[in-house]
């Protein structure tokens, strides 16, 4: 097993417990020691195998780069004028993701990941969560690996998802100096759908929020040099279907 999580980030949860309440959100920064969120960050860059996850036409897709790459300029248009169509009503979605199991079901999924994915279900890590939430039946992480590159983007909507358990969303950050301008935003808004504040990709940070809040990651800008890396999830208090 890597040096990567043989040990877990150091961090108080009484600390983060007090924080986090007020207002069921926070951010964690220099999570993983330095030179373990470098190689998680190069591991997302460069050994991870993306699908590409979008919504279109009514309903959900998936395609690889190499399947997008093989559209034609006409149906890539069409595909365009699709997904925009539902995204400009609230509903839609663009962005890399890869399943990240313990399982061992996912053949292509780099070692990295798996260890990543072991420590946020350590019992010390999932006791510190419910510790920080107050979700005492909080007994596992999901895991997903994420890329938003140019282009790519996430409307707005909330992660309560009763079937599956959710408790608490949150997002590793393995962007390194992020530019604002670039987008790829975590983007919060009230119920009503007003905006209130928007969190920059963080290098090397973990950020926690209850479900019920309602945010978005907003549009990459085709001017945005590299992709925006995470690892994403949520806390849950059943064990995943599949």
């Amino acid at each position: 097993m890597s040096a990567i999580i043989e040990t877990l980030p150091d961090f108080d949860p009484t600390v983060v417990r007090g924080a986090y309440a007020q207002d069921r959100r926070f951010r964690i920064r220099e999570f993983w020691p330095v030179e373990h969120a470098a190689a998680i960050s190069r591991c997302l860059a460069q050994e991870t195998r993306y699908l590409n996850a979008y919504f279109a036409a009514g309903r959900n897709r998936e395609a690889s780069d190499g399947d997008f790459a093989k559209l034609t300029p006409a149906d890539r248009r069409l595909q365009q004028q699709q997904l925009f169509a539902d995204a400009a009503q609230g509903v839609g979605f663009l962005y890399g993701r890869h399943h990240i199991s313990l399982k061992h079901v996912e053949t292509d999924t780099p070692e990295t990941l798996r260890h990543v994915m072991e420590v946020l279900n350590s019992p010390e890590m999932l006791g510190r969560i419910r510790l920080i939430s107050g979700f005492d039946d909080i007994c596992c992480a999901t895991a997903q690996a994420t890329r938003y590159a140019p282009g790519n983007f996430l409307t707005r909507h909330n992660d309560i998802k009763q079937d599956e358990g959710r408790r608490v969303a949150y997002v590793l950050g393995f962007s390194p100096r992020w530019h604002p301008d670039w987008g790829g935003l975590l983007q919060f808004y009230r119920q009503d759908g007003t905006p209130r504040d928007a969190w920059t990709p963080e290098f090397n940070s973990l950020t926690l929020f209850d479900v019920h809040h309602v945010h978005a990651v907003t549009y990459v800008a085709p001017f945005a040099p590299s992709p925006r890396l995470s690892i994403t999830g949520w806390f849950c208090n059943r064990p995943p279907a599949r």
